[in-house]
């Protein structure tokens, strides 16, 4: 009988988990437009010289954007995926935040970013995401497709979109990108020598 119990509480401890974040929805409205932001447009706080307040509604959604665009914390998440390592543009319009997450590469002893190492994210009062659009990604005009939203569910830290983008095949890539780098990408290749 002890060992029938040892079992049993060995089964029911394989089966306790921490609680996993449930994917994001993230509706793709098109008809969202992000703000253009200028360096003579952004005033960066510096908490050290005073206090500033910040509205609950704008830490939500900037935690929402966070979680949805790094991957979960861990102890083996490199440097440049950690949210201290990142710079946040904030701003609201309406019932909307527009955010901008990139890398910000002297956290890491770095000089410059990746390439494409940040996302736009629109995100509703209500905690909804509105709209995601990574960097890099092509952008397209609102009249394209349907023009109906469109939500797509993604697992925090991974943005589905780029696989569709990269990875279509009715889409194949241009002749001039096949070439793998070499300095003569339009040029007609000579035959046999």
């Amino acid at each position: 009988m002890r060992q029938l119990r040892l079992l049993m509480v060995a089964l029911l401890m394989g089966c306790v988990r921490g609680p996993r974040t449930p994917p994001v929805l993230v509706e793709d409205d098109r008809s969202i437009v992000f703000p253009e932001f200028t360096d003579d447009s952004v005033i960066e706080l510096q908490p050290e010289q005073r206090p500033y307040v910040l509205e609950g509604a704008l830490l939500q959604a900037l935690m929402i954007a966070t979680n949805d665009f790094l991957p979960p914390a861990s102890k083996d998440v490199p440097c440049q995926d950690r949210p201290e390592s990142q710079r946040y543009l904030a701003t609201r319009r309406g019932d909307l935040f527009f955010i901008h997450i990139s890398e910000e590469p002297a956290a890491c002893g770095k000089t410059y970013p990746a390439l494409d190492s940040g996302a736009w994210y629109a995100i509703s009062r209500d905690g909804r995401i509105r709209r995601r659009v990574v960097d890099g990604m092509a952008e397209a005009p609102a009249d394209a497709g349907s023009g109906d939203s469109q939500a797509v569910p993604a697992e925090p830290g991974v943005a589905p979109a780029l696989d569709s983008v990269w990875n279509d095949p009715s889409r194949p890539w241009p002749e001039g990108l096949r070439d793998g780098g070499s300095a003569d990408a339009g040029a007609t290749p000579a035959g046999p020598p």
